[in-house]
């Protein structure tokens, strides 16, 4: 067997051995064992989710750390005082705050900080960056973990401005120009980052494949083109959980087009990081992307979609994992409300 073959063997493995996101009110009902919740503080509505259902549940938890973003900070006040009101309900005087810089550490010291081996981390408040960094640390932990996550009960840009946007293009504007100034989720301008601990690596000689997340602003994937010369590129178009959201999965195709040119398009579920590894893992080898190319993957799609990035980097180390980081978010027209929470127990790739 070569060294492909068991690449792709390890990574369908890891698959077979995890198992899929379910009803976090279903996992609250039937959990018997004491618990710990991590948590990171977010501008999202949505990031409150986890706590709000644990309260109307009337779950008693053994211990709450919230992870307070050090930068940010004007972003994430807006909900400070409703987590704290309701860590001091759960856990009273057995909630802490830790200073969140962006990476893994600040899950580290959580989970350091607390007895029980059972811990609910919640990732919902945690940029896609910081994601990578605060799952290595919960996969290397020897702590039973179980991952929570929220959706929103609406997401930016909404079906109705969409719709008024295209409606009053005209012939001489680009669509993708526009929608880059829209008041929505991010501004133009992004930083370019590897992300720490999944660097990968490249070797001489060889040419770079991209696997790129389509994200809906054009110019937060355009930033990451810019940064090398790719011979072989494929995007990933996110196929919405709800049939009610199904309209955002053409919507990212017309507003990335620019940048699609002629390059492959697969569409995968924004839900269900499990499905993300089985459609990225065969499509690194059947493409045979891995063997000729250094592969570069860039996160720019789901929260579960980057767990499932983060899982397949892990397996396969030379992959290079990269992000746009934008300067400026909007926060007010990011997201609305809590839509549904889900769980799963964490299952370590290392």
């Amino acid at each position: 067997m070569n060294e492909q073959n068991i690449e792709l063997k390890m990574c369908l493995e890891y698959f077979q051995k995890t198992e899929d996101e379910y009803s976090f009110e279903k996992w609250v009902e039937n959990c018997d064992s004491p618990f710990s919740l991590v948590l990171a503080e977010g501008f999202e509505e949505r990031s409150l989710g986890i706590l709000e259902k644990l309260s109307k549940a009337h779950v008693v938890l053994e211990r709450i750390i919230i992870g307070r973003y050090s930068r940010e900070s004007e972003y994430n006040k807006k909900y400070q005082k409703r987590f704290e009101e309701i860590a001091a309900s759960l856990a009273p005087k057995r909630w802490d705050i830790v200073i969140n810089n962006n990476d893994g550490l600040w899950v580290r010291e959580s989970i350091n900080m607390l007895n029980t081996e059972c811990i609910l981390l919640d990732i919902t408040g945690i940029s896609n960056r910081g994601l990578f960094g605060a799952l290595d640390a919960a996969a290397l932990s020897n702590r039973k973990i179980f991952i929570g996550y929220s959706e929103a009960g609406e997401y930016w840009p909404k079906e109705g401005d969409w719709g008024k946007l295209k409606k009053e293009l005209d012939g001489n504007e680009s669509l993708a120009e526009i929608v880059d100034t829209m008041p929505w989720l991010f501004g133009y301008e992004h930083e370019v980052e590897l992300v720490p601990g999944h660097e990968g690596f490249d070797s001489a000689g060889s040419g770079k494949a991209l696997l790129a997340f389509l994200p809906f602003k054009c110019a937060r994937l355009g930033a990451i083109l810019n940064q090398e010369n790719y011979s072989e590129i494929t995007f990933i178009a996110g196929l919405p959980r709800l049939e009610a959201n199904s309209w955002r999965l053409s919507a990212q195709k017309e507003i990335n087009e620019p940048l699609i040119k002629d390059w492959p398009v697969k569409d995968m579920s924004t839900f269900s990081y499990r499905n993300t590894i089985s459609v990225l893992a065969p499509l690194l080898f059947s493409e045979k992307l891995l063997t000729t190319n250094d592969v570069h993957l860039a996160i720019l799609g789901s929260k579960l979609q980057t767990i499932g990035c983060w899982a397949i980097s892990s397996i396969l180390k030379p992959i290079t994992v990269v992000t746009s980081v934008p300067i400026r978010y909007y926060s007010e027209a990011f997201s609305d409300n809590i839509g549904a929470s889900w769980v799963f127990r964490l299952n370590s790739p290392y």
